[in-house]
């Protein structure tokens, strides 16, 4: 009997240890305010992920706008000098929008890749 009742005080040291050992409780990670009340360290990275985004789409839109107005050049070129740069006949009746499209079906790669 003795034996048992060395066990059972040890068995609860063990359970006492245990608890004691349990992990801390977990304090929350302090919010930083980027502007005091109105907008914390969290929405800041959301916006410049957000401006990112914008930039991409920006850059795309500037190549394309840099290949349109090339081409478009070229038929003005074409037009005023006459000469053959691979585009549509200048004395032909089309209006200048119509051959500025099918010379841009040409040279304009698509932005997806």
């Amino acid at each position: 009997m003795s034996h048992e009742g060395s066990r059972q005080a040890r068995d609860r040291g063990v359970t006492r240890s245990k608890a004691e050992k349990a992990r801390p409780p977990t304090q929350p990670v302090p919010q930083v305010d980027i502007v005091p009340g109105r907008l914390n360290e969290a929405e800041w990275i959301a916006f410049l992920s957000l401006e990112e985004g914008e930039d991409v789409v920006g850059d795309i839109l500037a190549d394309l706008l840099a290949r349109v107005m090339e081409s478009a050049f070229k038929v003005y070129l074409t037009q005023q000098v006459g000469l053959d740069l691979g585009l549509p006949d200048p004395s032909s009746t089309l209006p200048l929008l119509v051959r500025l499209r099918s010379s841009l079906t040409s040279t304009v790669r698509p932005i997806h890749h």
